[in-house]
Formats: structure tokens, sequence, C-alpha cells
């Protein structure tokens, strides 16, 4: 029998697919939902975020502990970290 295989059948179609999410994209959430927040992601695969100009806290918001900068292993950890953040410093206005 010197017939080839068959082709592999198609992909079934399986309808419109979400957008991909890139480092960018989430990067872009970030910054519409907490206005007055910066974000990168790092080399080391670390997710930040800083407060902006936009957002500054009073000399007694940092007496209080309140962080310019916080950090997470993932962007949903990051998000939760800014929210937490940001009730932190209405707390100590």
């Amino acid at each position: 029998m010197d017939v080839p295989p068959p082709p592999p059948p198609a992909p079934a179609a399986r309808g419109p697919q979400p957008p991909t999410l890139t480092r960018e994209s989430l990067i872009a959430d970030i910054e519409a939902r907490f206005p007055g927040w910066g974000a990168w992601h790092s080399d080391a695969h670390r997710w930040w975020a800083f407060r902006t100009s936009a957002d500054p806290l009073t000399i007694d918001q940092i007496r209080a502990g309140c962080r310019l900068l916080v950090q997470a292993d993932t962007h949903a950890e990051l998000c939760r970290a800014i929210s937490a953040e940001i009730e932190s410093a209405r707390r100590a206005a």
C-alpha cells in the first residue's frame, strides 16, 4: 500500500475566541481601574504598581503606613493590593 495517510481532521469551529490578554492589556486594565496608579510587569515576573502624582499621599497617610509601591505575583493579586492601599489611604485621611 503506497497510499499516504489521510490528513488529520480540521479542528471544530469553536465560535469567537476571547481576546488574548497581553502584558500591555493587563497594565492598561490596572491603570483604567485605578486612576492615580501606574503599573508594570518586571523581568523577574513580578507585578508592581505605584502611586502617581494624580493620587499623592499626605504626610499623615505615609506616617500611618500607606505605601507608594505595591507588588504581587499575579495581576489579580496586584489589583487586590492596590484596592487595599486605596482603602488604607482613605482610612488614614
